[in-house]
């Protein structure tokens, strides 16, 4: 029988696993070290690319998510994840005759092509074959620029019609000389202008029931992506994608090179059909929407929204929600449906980035209007912002953190532009030699554009101040006096980096003013251990903040300069913000 074996590399470098930043989720494991939390969403394009091959072919599939697997091990003795991939797969119970690498973002390139390497080096008679953005994007820079030659084929988009036909091919390597869907380096050295082709499966109920048994369920509900949501019925998510393409032109995203840009659905009856056995046969509690662009239509949203409602489902959503589609009325039947957190991609709060920078189709005051009326309705929010994008000036950035303080989000995330390749950023980054890092290894918690405005260095601490400022200085639930839904936030601050001294410091404020002494007490007596370190100081001074959390007083004021320094009086002077005390 044909066996197939996918695999699932890493999704941040190995630096960034090894070396959680100031700015990334952490944890400790049993060899006393720290190292960054790894998102575990379950890996839908195997998972569908699976179900799909297994209606015309008899075939054995086997899964393998690094992503599982790293947030398991108790230590980790590795500087290299050649070498922990290596011994990894040298252990499996599994031969396979063919080895699918499937990657989706570029923080994730080199363990993308280490898992090739060790594929090849472990099984050399197996077909060694790549999918996902990264090889959609990036198949000149693998064969040509690198000269690779561990990938036998790369697919060109999405995988499933492709991967179908190769498993059917009488002769693979006549199939893959002849495929348009399929990139070879022989292909590339003799047709100059060989260009690749999507394959795309038009009605997506031709697609049966993604393979979730291909997942180790239990240990992928360790998933810092879902337990970062509160209010939803268990920590475990369920992903689903009911429609991909997204006709929308947004700069920084690159994911309509994989699924391009007309919209394909799913019917509205199939997702209740999932829905239904996921929760029947699965015990699903919970459901991740994962859609690019699940707006597109809003009677077919609001028809999603009443199969979760009747199935009793918890149900979050990473991406794809429109802001301009986010009306009263839709945000009302968001709610009934059972949803009490959303993410808003706002993106920026300057007007001109919006329009230029980004080509977002998204005007200031939507935002500013969403953010109140699911405050009003009682829905949480995250915000989700880029800094640093090419174009963008110190001037964009001083008028975006202000402008930004309208929103009455509960919640900034707060990233680093991060070219993509693919996306139309990364081509302008790239033409104007803004890109001063490896970008395909960056990812939105590392600035590595450099432009005649500002320095990577600049961003990168742009991105800390706005954190700060927006999430704790003008936090508005504080503004709102809604001190339980801020302990929130400031709870997740603690829970993941326990020495967070703003966390310790606006926990206290909000039990301080809810009467809860014993708490008031606890979290004041973290924030005094923690804000003795330098990098706490430095902060403390840098906004003025009341050494006494109990005498922080809630003021807006006009937008203070940021210097270029921290951590000496002049500076301190420069960058007060006028918090009272009591």
């Amino acid at each position: 029988m044909e066996k197939l074996l996918f695999i699932v590399p890493m999704h941040i470098t190995m630096e960034s696993f090894l070396n959680p930043g100031s700015n990334s989720r952490s944890y400790k494991k049993a060899d006393g070290k720290d190292y960054n939390s790894l998102s575990t969403d379950l890996p839908l394009g195997p998972l569908s690319m699976s179900a799909y091959i297994k209606q015309f072919t008899d075939i054995e599939v086997k899964l393998v998510d690094y992503n599982v697997e790293l947030n398991h091990v108790k230590e980790f003795p590795y500087t290299k994840f050649y070498d922990y991939c290596y011994d990894h797969l040298s252990k499996i119970d599994f031969k396979p005759t063919i080895v699918g690498v499937s990657s989706l973002f570029s923080p994730s390139f080199d363990n993308f092509m280490d898992c090739a390497s060790v594929s090849k080096k472990i099984w050399p008679d197996a077909l060694i074959i790549g999918g996902g953005n990264i090889p959609t994007n990036d198949y000149e820079y693998i064969y040509n620029t690198l000269n690779f030659n561990d990938f036998d084929a790369l697919c060109y988009g999405e995988g499933e019609k492709p991967l179908k036909e190769l498993l059917l091919s009488k002769n693979r390597e006549e199939y893959l000389k002849n495929s348009k869907s399929w990139i070879t380096k022989d292909k590339l050295k003799k047709e100059v202008e060989f260009k690749p082709k999507h394959d795309f499966i038009e009605d997506l109920d031709e697609i049966p029931f993604f393979d979730y048994d291909l997942c180790d369920i239990e240990k992928a509900s360790v998933n810092p992506n879902i337990t970062s949501f509160h209010n939803v019925a268990g920590d475990f998510g369920f992903h689903i994608m009911t429609s991909r393409g997204c006709p929308y032109l947004c700069t920084f995203c690159a994911s309509h090179k994989t699924h391009g840009r007309k919209m394909r659905y799913h019917s509205v009856k199939r997702v209740r059909e999932d829905l239904t056995r996921l929760k029947k046969f699965y015990g699903a509690k919970t459901v991740v929407f994962q859609d690019d662009h699940l707006m597109s239509s809003k009677e077919r949203v609001y028809d999603l929204l009443d199969i979760v409602g009747d199935l009793g489902l918890g149900s979050l959503y990473q991406n794809g929600l429109t802001l301009y589609a986010l009306d009263r009325p839709m945000l009302e039947a968001f709610y009934k449906a059972g949803v009490r957190h959303l993410v808003l991609p706002v993106e920026s709060g300057s007007s001109k980035v919006l329009k230029h920078q980004m080509k977002k189709p998204l005007k200031f005051g939507i935002s500013e209007r969403v953010a109140i009326d699911c405050r009003d309705l009682g829905i949480y929010t995250n915000t989700n912002i880029i800094i640093g994008m090419p174009g963008e000036t110190k001037q964009d950035l001083e008028d975006s953190r202000f402008n930004l303080r309208k929103i009455k989000t509960n919640w900034f995330n707060i990233g680093c532009a991060s070219p993509l390749v693919g996306s139309e950023m990364h081509d302008l980054a790239q033409m104007n030699g803004y890109i001063t890092d490896q970008t395909r290894g960056s990812d939105y918690h590392v600035a590595t554009i450099k432009t005649e405005d500002f320095t990577p260095e600049y961003i990168q601490r742009f991105q800390y101040i706005m954190n700060l400022e927006l999430n704790f200085i003008y936090n508005s639930d504080l503004e709102y006096e809604a001190y339980e839904t801020g302990l929130i936030g400031f709870s997740n601050v603690t829970r993941i980096r326990p020495d967070h001294a703003f966390g310790h410091y606006f926990s206290s404020v909000c039990y301080k003013n809810l009467g809860d002494q014993e708490n008031f007490e606890k979290s004041k007596e973290n924030f005094i251990k923690y804000s003795k370190t330098k990098f706490w100081n430095d902060w403390l001074e840098f906004f003025n903040l009341p050494r006494k959390p109990e005498d922080f007083t809630f003021k807006m004021t006009d937008k203070p300069e940021i210097p270029e320094t921290i951590g000496n009086s002049e500076t301190n002077k420069v960058a007060s913000l006028s918090l009272s005390a009591k």
